[in-house]
């Protein structure tokens, strides 16, 4: 099954957090260049927490600016669960710490995200509630007492009613924050009032500094927590109205405007993808697909998603390629500097050697995390590094009766040069 590992490099010290083949957590470091190309160093920690058949429980990694490390991971709707290393940064000294800021908000923890500002403070995000009921909460690290506190006394998220349905209660589900090139972290989010990934509604965006301050795309500010339909909506896109959490990407054009891509139903009833970019009086929007058919997708549990959405990216010529899986095969919709839709084609935005399966058992595919230290997928003289690894689809968090036993390798793999496993 699918499930999120982690890769962090920072200078020359490179961390990864992996589940086992006997879904034992274990966390790996490496010092690059100590080495010649091709072979390996590896020092690993097994955290003595086991996964079971969870997509969710993706796990996390975190650097402070004394160099410690910091471990979050294997929770969905569990108390927390998190490790940290002595200053050296060093795995064989990870210890489980119990708690964070305060355990009352602790008990019912998903979604770990760790974040480094502009002056390299620690921040470390997560959700503690359930599905259509959590609240998003943002902690600071400080070094000095090596403790946590709230970095905003509040949750991010206010999803307790809004003026029209006062008894109603929404989670939202976020991608980001995500570092840009502008130096700011943007925020995407969607509401969901219910479990059913059908209930997922009202695509919105907010930006920020310093994680504390947030304001709308062209600058006003934003008031928080945000509440159900306020912030900088993007689309209001209603309940059972195609849109996804999990599935909306943030990106920017070749002038470093934002860029949102997203799918929803058309008015006809086929799903389809969007794009959306600030413009002078709001949101402009354009629809960049032409399907016919439709992703009918609701319920619980982790879906094996039809269509998934990659990002974007700018191309030399100034046009936008928007990348996607369907049905597990990329293709990419390139759209000119006005988002009008040129071609659509089969490519990749990764080479063969990465993307193509290997594995021989029946469903595998492709799973990539881009590295998460320095500037959010550092490009170094060497290159590019990213995690490669394979697994069957998701399995709405059900046990399946069956899966590879020969498994191919969990490899760090630095595009533009010969694997580096």
């Amino acid at each position: 099954m699918p499930v999120g590992q982690d890769l962090l490099t920072r200078g020359d010290r490179q961390y990864v957090a992996f589940y086992t083949p006997e879904r034992d957590l274990v966390v790996a470091d490496r010092k690059l260049g100590s080495r010649p190309q091709g072979t390996t160093d590896w020092t690993r920690k097994t955290l003595g927490t086991r996964l079971g058949w969870d997509s969710h429980n993706s796990v996390a990694l975190g650097l402070d600016r004394d160099g410690a490390l910091h471990v979050a991971g294997n929770m969905h709707n569990v108390p927390l669960l998190y490790f940290r290393s002595n200053p050296s940064g060093d795995v064989t000294t990870l210890r489980e710490v119990t708690a964070m800021s305060d355990p009352a908000t602790e008990s019912s923890v998903t979604y770990p995200q760790f974040l480094n500002r502009a002056d390299g403070s620690l921040v470390f995000t997560h959700r503690d509630g359930g599905s259509g009921d959590g609240a998003t909460y943002f902690n600071l690290y400080d070094e000095r007492t090596a403790s946590w506190s709230r970095l905003i006394d509040r949750p991010l998220f206010d999803g307790n009613g809004s003026q029209d349905n006062p008894s109603d209660t929404w989670s939202a589900y976020a991608e980001g924050p995500i570092l840009g090139p502008d130096g700011l972290f943007h925020l995407l989010w969607v509401w969901r009032n219910t479990p059913d990934a059908a209930t997922n509604s009202m695509l919105t965006y907010a930006r920020s500094a310093d994680l504390v301050t947030w304001t709308d795309s062209r600058g006003n500010p934003l008031a928080t927590p945000f509440t159900y339909a306020a912030g900088d909506v993007v689309d209001p896109v209603p309940d059972h109205g195609g849109l996804l959490n999990g599935n909306a990407r943030v990106a920017f054009d070749a002038q470093g405007s934002v860029l949102i891509t997203y799918h929803k139903y058309d008015q006809a009833g086929n799903s389809q993808i969007y794009a959306a970019r600030p413009g002078r009086t709001g949101w402009e929007i354009r629809r960049i697909s032409d399907w016919r058919g439709r992703w009918q997708f609701s319920g619980h549990g982790t879906l094996d998603f039809e269509i998934t959405l990659l990002g974007s990216e700018v191309l030399t010529s100034g046009d936008i390629e928007v990348n996607y899986l369907a049905h597990g095969q990329p293709f990419s919709i390139i759209v000119n500097p006005d988002l009008i839709a040129v071609t659509q084609r089969p490519t990749s935005p990764l080479p063969d050697r990465v993307a193509a399966v290997r594995g021989t058992f029946v469903g595998l595919k492709v799973n990539v995390c881009r590295d998460s230290g320095d500037g959010r997928g550092p490009i170094s003289a060497s290159g590019t590094y990213l995690l490669r690894w394979e697994s069957l689809g998701a399995n709405r968090d059900r046990p399946r009766h069956s899966w590879p036993t020969d498994g191919t390798d969990l490899e760090v793999i630095l595009l533009g040069h010969e694997p580096d496993s």
